[in-house]
């Protein structure tokens, strides 16, 4: 299926926006670890991450526009605060700790490796192309990201107790990457999307797999809460905005 029925582009954009504006977040948080990650090789790699999550945020903006027939950079720039439908994990500071922003990293990638192969199954081809090319990318990022849980984990006394202390403060943001953004259920009826498996859990049975072998753990449940996916932000979203959006404010016709 290419075309999209009208009454559920809305909702269509709605998800689209999740996926992009976590991606653009993500990636902006990351960028600020370039030149200073504790080793060279974690430096690159951050860049890197960084890179494919704006990159990736941009793919999908652009397919936003497909349907809305929008501008991709004042999709990506020209909102205001409550028009932003991250999760608020991808904005929090992490005060520049390497565990913090490594546990960070674990609940986004492998919420993202799991969402983007859901996503990849869908009957709107457009989307599940996109899907399944990114989904190869994010499946480097899951790799690359359980590797430095196993350095940190199996480190040390000192590295492991930093890196459970980071696991513990995220996990309560960590589970709002799973409030729903609105009219998925329409997408579901429709069968623009397949609900073949519990997403949560598949993505807790990663996590959990990933922080056994490395001597941790993370304890947490699913809420109710409305935040982020909602327009419902805190401070470190507005701050983050500001930055990302100083540039397009001074200069709306600057490509992206």
């Amino acid at each position: 299926m290419c075309e999209l029925d009208q009454n559920l582009q809305t909702p269509m954009v709605e998800l689209l926006l999740s996926l992009a504006d976590d991606k653009l977040f993500l990636g902006h948080r990351n960028s600020d670890w370039t030149g200073i990650a504790p080793i060279l090789e974690a430096d690159i790699a951050f860049s890197s991450l960084a890179q494919d999550d704006i990159a990736h945020a941009s793919a999908f903006y652009e397919l936003i526009g497909t349907v809305n027939d929008k501008n991709s950079d004042q999709i990506a720039f020209g909102r205001t605060c409550n028009e932003y439908r991250c999760a608020d994990i991808v904005t929090k500071s992490d005060n520049f700790n390497w565990a913090n922003a490594i546990a960070r990293q674990l609940y986004c990638n492998t919420f993202d490796y799991h969402r983007l192969a859901r996503l990849s199954k869908s009957n709107w081809s457009p989307l599940s192309a996109l899907s399944k090319r990114i989904l190869a990318e994010q499946t480097i990022h899951v790799d690359h990201i359980s590797t430095w849980i196993q350095h940190l984990g199996n480190g040390n006394s000192d590295s492991k107790a930093r890196l459970q202390e980071a696991l513990n403060t995220f996990a309560p943001y960590a589970v709002m990457l799973f409030e729903e953004p609105e009219g998925l259920q329409e997408l579901h009826d429709a069968s623009i999307l397949q609900n073949d498996s519990d997403f949560y859990t598949d993505w807790k049975s990663t996590i959990d797999v990933i922080l056994n072998s490395a001597g941790v753990t993370c304890t947490c449940e699913l809420t109710n809460t409305k935040g982020g996916r909602s327009g419902k932000h805190d401070e470190d979203f507005v701050r983050s905005l500001a930055e990302l959006q100083e540039v397009f404010s001074t200069d709306p016709l600057a490509a992206w």
